[in-house]
């Protein structure tokens, strides 16, 4: 075989963007040299190593996301050995795909990467967001290096994952809500009160079973995908929610604010993970990323995101 590391630097930026044009774009050559290398590296190794389909665009085959693992430790060393050649050891270099649970990025992701990439400017972070299932999709695929999300052990298996935090459900109410003078808040106080529901999957399934396990048929009135939706909906009086991480803030996007209160029960808490594949760990910028995660949970700024009794 006669591999290059051009055509292995290629392939992997067609893999994560999942589209020829804006590969080439990112690495500053013509679409059809990107294609043309593609086939190159396919031809050298025998293997087909992407579906190209003209209605759903570029996905890796189960072989091509093998090859994309391997390779990326390749160029992951390659990046290594030329930052010691010249002399910058203490650095780590690269593109680190990151994925985030949508609802969470901006309260957990956020603050995690300022610390991340004040510390390793050599780094390129790309960030991915969405549902649950989608980050841990991703991470199984290859597209993502490592992710933050509420663990699901269905999905979940087969990656490694590291717990940073357990996460209790808390209740957001109107700042002037008869309710938000309470130390603390039982389902059957929200009951008589119209409810909102975060509605992604896998927290849709985990709030309305919160509400079931207790006795309780909660009557949603109103369903948002959007976090900062559902607590700009409370924040106005549109109705209570059930939510988990907290921002730093009690404004919403509406101009109004909210209060968070602990629940009185004691119910299913969800555990918050830094996950990845186990071959991936073995990259330097990933494992710094992790242990990036593991020391920002330490902190006292990390615990005021969670409400707690």
């Amino acid at each position: 075989m006669n591999l290059s590391l051009r055509l292995m630097r290629y392939f992997a930026a067609v893999a994560h963007f999942k589209s020829l044009t804006k590969a080439a774009n990112q690495l500053n050559i013509s679409q059809s040299a990107v294609s043309l290398a593609v086939d190159s590296l396919e031809y050298e190794l025998g293997l087909k190593l992407l579906n190209r389909q003209r209605s759903k665009g570029i996905s890796l085959t189960s072989k091509g996301r093998e090859i994309l693992i391997r390779i990326q430790g390749i160029l992951d060393q390659i990046d290594n050995f030329e930052s010691d050649v010249a002399g910058i050891r203490e650095n780590i270099s690269g593109d680190l795909h990151i994925g985030c649970f949508n609802a969470i990025a901006p309260i957990v992701l956020a603050p995690i990467l300022k610390r991340f990439v004040s510390e390793h400017t050599a780094v390129h972070a790309n960030i991915i967001e969405g549902n649950v299932r989608h980050i841990f999709d991703s991470i199984h695929r290859g597209e993502v290096d490592v992710g933050i999300s509420y663990d699901e052990a269905d999905i979940s298996a087969g990656l490694k994952t590291k717990t940073l935090a357990v996460v209790p459900p808390h209740v957001i109410l109107p700042s002037n809500h008869p309710l938000a003078k309470q130390p603390d808040v039982s389902l059957s106080d929200m009951i008589g009160h119209p409810l909102i529901l975060l509605d992604l999957p896998s927290s849709r399934q985990y709030y309305t079973s919160l509400f079931e396990a207790s006795g309780f048929h909660p009557n949603f009135v109103y369903k948002s995908g959007n976090y900062e939706m559902v607590r700009s909906m409370v924040g106005i009086g549109l109705g209570l929610a059930l939510l988990q991480s907290r921002p730093p803030t009690e404004d919403t996007h509406s101009g109004s604010k909210i209060v968070c209160k602990p629940l009185r029960e004691n119910l299913r808490k969800s555990r918050l993970v830094v996950a990845y594949l186990e071959q991936s760990i073995k990259r330097r910028t990933v494992n710094a990323f992790v242990e990036h995660c593991e020391s920002y949970f330490t902190t006292a700024e990390s615990r005021d995101l969670i409400v707690s009794r």
